[in-house]
């Protein structure tokens, strides 16, 4: 079931995953930690639990705008003795986001351990059960288990061996051999907020679980070699998914930010499209199709303006795309032509000047048929399919300039190199 994000917002209520359905599935559970930690505060003013709530709230959002979109989303909150359900079972992502906004942070201990087991057990169990579906956790938590249930299955102790698959009998132990074993398949990403980079540069935030009783010690934050850091790395490596260490210093990471500096600008935009055809890297592969084309692009500079940085003025102004013929002349400085399909179409003997610009297709970024005269400085120019294609001649003269994708000409290109050029 493909989700269509412009729909999703028009509809309210449960979705009903049908048994049997022949398409590929994707469902999610969203699990955030709700105990008393995640009241303290970091720099930017938002208690962590703000903060995991305004990132599971993005990452339903932009899930939901992936090729696969989601076919259910089901919401948790764990603290105290458990999980807490906030969803009838799966819902659509639109109902997930008003669950995720009226969540509420406790005072309670941190049931980490069973917590993490009982999501993996309800993401497995999610869904139609074809070989193709896609089973998602999405954990939000500043780690630090000291309540689960000793009754429970995944209860143990504190691994002293930091390589997975740790300690037998250790809670990590048990919760590592849980997620890897689980069938079907459970993709985990999680987000730990911490602050053991930074523990003497945040104003000190009063955690209302020290000095309550847990069913596991109060363990201190080096006191043992098996980090929380470490624990999540691996069990989301070993998943296939992904994790992110968010110290209380640092801006909340952006969806997007392809170069790492916590805003969505031009450069971003470049940066993705001169990543097309490359190896599927989470950062880039926005709409997790396991390729890097136009539709990553397409969703990456709807995201253009946002996070907690600064962004880079735009040097370019928008354009449409341009289609020239009968011995014409187009003249194209400092614009951004994007679209879809071709961007320059060209017929007849048609003069094309590009200077200071962007220009990006998901399909053929020039298209030529018949004799093409071509002129591009300073510019780059990209092409998902190829940069140019088409039959006859073209004469391309350049300098300073990009050009990412194939060449995909039946026909001549004579090429006037004034130096600088790059094609990828």
């Amino acid at each position: 079931m493909k989700s269509v994000w412009c729909t999703l917002f028009g509809t309210v209520g449960a979705l009903v995953v049908a048994a049997g359905t022949a398409e590929a599935e994707r469902t999610m559970v969203v699990l955030l930690d709700a105990s008393g930690s995640m009241v303290i505060t970091r720099s930017d003013g938002q208690t962590r639990f703000e903060a995991a709530r305004q990132l599971a709230r993005d990452r339903v959002m932009n899930a939901a705008m992936e090729t696969e979109g989601l076919a259910g989303v089901a919401v948790y909150t764990f603290h105290g003795t458990g999980l807490t359900a906030h969803t009838t079972g799966f819902v659509d992502p639109f109902s997930a986001v008003v669950a995720i906004d009226g969540l509420a942070v406790t005072t309670q201990l941190t049931p980490l351990a069973g917590s993490l087991c009982d999501a993996i057990d309800i993401a497995s169990a999610s869904g139609p059960g074809g070989a193709t579906d896609q089973r998602l956790l999405e954990v939000y938590s500043d780690g630090f288990e000291n309540n689960t249930d000793p009754a429970h299955p995944c209860y143990g102790t504190f691994s002293t061996d930091t390589g997975a698959p740790y300690d037998a009998g250790s809670w990590q132990n048990k919760v590592y051999l849980r997620a890897v074993n689980a069938s079907p398949a459970v993709t985990i990403n999680a987000s730990l907020f911490s602050n053991v980079a930074t523990a003497f540069a945040v104003t000190a935030t009063t955690n209302p679980e020290d000095g309550q009783p847990g069913t596991h010690p109060q363990v201190g934050m080096f006191s043992v070699p098996l980090s929380d850091a470490d624990f999540f790395a691996a069990l989301t490596a070993d998943t296939g998914g992904h994790f992110d260490e968010i110290g209380d210093m640092a801006p909340l990471p952006v969806f997007g930010d392809v170069d790492g500096d916590y805003d969505v600008d031009r450069d971003d935009a470049i940066a993705q499209a001169r990543r097309f055809g490359a190896p599927a890297l989470r950062a880039f592969d926005l709409d997790a199709d396991g390729s890097i084309g136009w539709g990553d692009y397409a969703i990456l500079i709807s995201k253009l303006g946002t996070g907690s940085g600064t962004p880079a003025p735009d040097p370019y102004a928008q354009a449409g795309v341009v289609s020239c013929g009968n011995n014409a002349t187009v003249v194209i400085e400092g614009k951004v032509i994007e679209g879809e399909g071709i961007t320059i179409d060209t017929r007849n003997k048609c003069t094309v000047v590009i200077r200071n610009s962007l220009i990006v297709s998901g399909s053929s970024a020039l298209r030529f048929q018949g004799t093409a005269r071509v002129t591009v400085e300073d510019s780059i120019v990209v092409g998902a399919g190829a940069w140019v294609s088409g039959n006859g001649s073209v004469m391309l003269t350049a300098g300073n300039s990009v050009f990412h994708g194939a060449q995909d000409v039946s026909g001549t290109v004579k090429y006037t190199d004034h130096g600088g050029n790059v094609f990828e």
